[in-house]
């Protein structure tokens, strides 16, 4: 047991080693693009190329490299300008859609969560399950997706960080089975908020999603 245990927090670590190793060579690169240069032409294409292969999108990062040429062509320019337009542009483009989660009354409260394949459905679900939590509601998180390596885990580990208790199965299982059994669970204990996570789904996938 252990050995699992000693093993399931070795993978984490190099797995969470790694992703913080991408992070910070985008952030080098973006250092590595500005540092010691003027902004022309050839420096905006070259940081709106780097924000595509970061999947900000064609249209989007057309957008931010725009916005970080505003004012300053031909002046130098740090990381922290760029990271600042960048989070200014996103903002404006979450702002106009954003919507509150009203909680309803009935317990529980169901959320399944779907969406492409690492847009950070899990991440997304601790981060409201902390939220609630934090707002002293009893919240269940649903090991729905039975697909991915490791989506299993990873949701035990924001339910151990919120607060929030975990249903899950065995990698493999039927989805619809846990999502049904958290649900029952849910209604016994009386929980306030039910999180499901699923498997990622492509938009263009419409027999997933119905």
């Amino acid at each position: 047991m252990n050995d699992q245990t000693s093993e399931k927090q070795s993978w984490w670590q190099r797995l969470s080693g790694g992703l913080k190793r991408t992070s910070s060579s985008i952030g080098g690169t973006v250092s590595d693009l500005v540092a010691k240069r003027r902004l022309d032409q050839t420096l905006l294409d070259e940081i709106e190329d780097l924000l595509i292969r970061v999947d900000l999108g064609v249209e989007t990062a057309a957008r931010i490299a725009a916005a970080v040429g505003e004012g300053r062509y031909n002046k130098s320019i740090t990381t922290d300008e760029v990271k600042a337009v960048v989070a200014a542009e996103v903002e404006k483009v979450l702002t106009p859609v954003a919507k509150p989660l009203a909680i309803k009354e009935a317990k529980p409260f169901v959320a399944l969560v779907i969406g492409v394949n690492g847009s950070g459905k899990t991440t997304t679900i601790g981060k409201i399950a902390a939220k609630l939590r934090a707002e002293g509601r009893s919240v269940m998180l649903a090991a729905g997706d039975t697909f991915r390596a490791a989506a299993i885990d990873q949701l035990n580990i924001w339910g151990g960080r919120s607060g929030a208790s975990v249903i899950a199965r065995a990698p493999g299982a039927d989805a619809a089975g846990v999502a049904f059994d958290a649900l029952t669970e849910a209604r016994g204990e009386e929980v306030d908020v039910l999180l499901v996570d699923t498997a990622g789904r492509l938009q263009n996938k419409a027999v997933l999603l119905d």
